[in-house]
């Protein structure tokens, strides 16, 4: 059996917000019409098939036309109040129709006092030795950056607008 390489792409950023606020939105049933809202030329379709936006539901995700890959189906596997995490594990099609073995993103939040904290996006990925000089180059942490970013920004706006007691 060959040999796969495991591969691990991470960002970082703080937010001027709390966690509970950041973490609120991701952690949303609703965050896949959010982010659609949120970045409406990221995804030409981002919907669920399975599910209420809980620990396992199934997204089915279509990029717009020229993208690589174009679509792919993915599962809610972790959604940890606890620990403020949510991990999504790709089950068919995107990279998997590529050669690799495992696919799974995550977004982090961590507290940092009271009214701030650090958004950490990671991309964890599989690939057999021979496959990985032709995926590798595809995959990056670029697009949850994009994604965690708005969700910052969002929050970080409609937190302006809330009135302080």
């Amino acid at each position: 059996m060959a040999e796969s390489l495991k591969y691990t792409l991470t960002s970082e950023f703080d937010v001027a917000a709390p966690a509970d606020d950041v973490w609120a939105l991701i952690a949303s049933k609703d965050s896949p019409k959010t982010f659609q809202m949120l970045l409406p030329g990221m995804f030409k379709k981002l919907e669920i098939i399975q599910g209420d936006g809980v620990v396992g539901t199934v997204l089915l995700v279509v990029y717009p036309p020229g993208s690589v890959p174009l679509t792919n189906e993915e599962k809610f596997v972790t959604v940890d109040d606890h620990r403020r995490l949510k991990e999504i594990l790709q089950t068919k099609g995107g990279y998997l129709d590529m050669g690799v073995t495992f696919y799974m993103e995550s977004f982090q939040i961590f507290p940092r006092g009271y009214d701030s904290c650090v958004f950490k996006s990671m991309v964890r990925y599989e690939v057999p030795d021979e496959l990985a000089p032709n995926v590798s180059s595809l995959i990056s942490v670029e697009g949850l950056l994009t994604m965690a970013k708005a969700a910052a920004k969002y929050v970080v706006d409609n937190n302006k607008t809330k009135p302080n007691y």
